[in-house]
């Protein structure tokens, strides 16, 4: 093959491969990540939440129209998430009407 073709071969790989990275940024994170996340930070803030309420507050965000890069960093760090700059003011909003409605769970 000539250079020119590697070239393109490279740039073709290449692409392909920032794709796969970015499609697997896209997506949200399972139920079971934010489910650990929101029962981690309960035990570091002394907080008794049940594994159905955080469950429950997990489906309530998932199901939210949050950006998956916010819900992402929920279930990476729940007490100091990276969040969407979109989403900054929407998340406390969120977490604690399904809080409250959870609180029967």
């Amino acid at each position: 093959m000539t250079s020119g073709v590697w070239r393109r071969v490279s740039v073709l790989v290449g692409c392909g491969l920032m794709l796969a990275l970015l499609s697997s940024c896209a997506d949200r994170p399972s139920s079971e990540a934010l489910i650990d996340s929101i029962l981690r930070a309960s035990d570091s803030q002394s907080i008794e939440l049940s594994n159905d309420q955080a469950e429950c507050i997990a489906e309530a965000l998932l199901d939210s129209d949050l950006a998956d890069i916010t819900v992402t960093g929920l279930a990476e760090n729940f007490d100091q998430p990276a969040v969407a700059a979109a989403d900054a003011d929407d998340v406390e909003a969120i977490v604690s009407n399904a809080a409250v409605g959870c609180s029967g769970n």
